[in-house]
């Protein structure tokens, strides 16, 4: 039984690291090509859900659903329980590879722009050279191109599909065919294409520790302000709310 904390109305996992790689192990052991939904809510997917009914189910459908932002841990703490670990997407992406490495599963790699996606799969061999990559694409695709990147996808018949295309549209790109792709696991990334194939700086080990990573990013993006604008209104309602287990879709 998952060991879930519940906030404005998404559930996600209490576990660490560790937890979420056997986690994931177990999916796709069991997962027979069925295409388990994996996802990372932090506050941003929190607040994004409360206007948005077809993304809040999907975050509430999730087979693994790991947390992923300091946001996250205050609105477990507001309620007397706290987190055993933030897990940033970047480092469950590490995590998933260096399992996947010694179990010998394959990935496909969906989302960023242009070689993106190419570079991530070049430069992550050098920390696991063993890591099977079976196939890449941009997440940039037009919509008449759509079903032969599923076909390839399918043909490849990856253990792990991972979706860097941002929130929302990774995880309804997922949600919408899931009942097509042949693979065991598919998780959304966001940004972490981005970070591995270097395009984007990783902020230093003193503001990932304090976990304001979204600050960094926000001062080398400044184009993020508008949704950085979703974190002073999600820390209003979980001061002020009196139930924040409850979404606003909840009934």
């Amino acid at each position: 039984m998952r060991n879930t904390i519940r906030i404005l109305g998404i559930d996600i996992d209490n576990i660490n690291i560790d937890e979420a790689g056997e986690i994931t192990k177990n999916l796709i052991q069991t997962s027979n090509k069925t295409c388990k939904l994996i996802v990372a809510p932090n506050t941003e997917f929190i607040m994004m859900a409360q206007k948005d009914q077809e993304f809040y189910n999907i975050l509430r459908s999730a087979d693994l659903a790991t947390p992923d932002s300091v946001g996250v841990m205050l609105g477990a703490k507001f309620q007397k329980k706290q987190f055993k670990q933030r897990i940033p997407g970047q480092a469950y992406f590490r995590k998933i590879l260096e399992v996947g490495e010694k179990e010998g599963w394959t990935f496909y790699l969906l989302g960023g722009k242009d070689d993106v996606s190419k570079l991530t799969a070049e430069n992550v061999k050098k920390y696991f050279p063993n890591i099977k990559i079976v196939g890449y694409h941009e997440g940039f695709f037009e919509k008449d191109s759509e079903k032969d990147v599923i076909n390839e996808i399918n043909k490849l018949k990856p253990n792990v599909l991972f979706v860097a295309m941002g929130a929302p549209i990774q995880e309804k790109w997922i949600a919408k065919h899931k009942n097509e792709l042949q693979v065991d696991v598919a998780a959304g990334q966001g940004g972490t294409f981005d970070y591995e194939a270097g395009k984007i700086k990783r902020a230093p080990k003193i503001v990932q520790k304090l976990g304001i990573e979204w600050l960094w990013r926000l001062i080398l993006q400044p184009t993020r302000i508008k949704r950085m604008m979703a974190l002073p209104v999600y820390l209003i309602k979980i001061i002020f709310t009196k139930d924040i287990t409850k979404g606003r879709f909840d009934k």
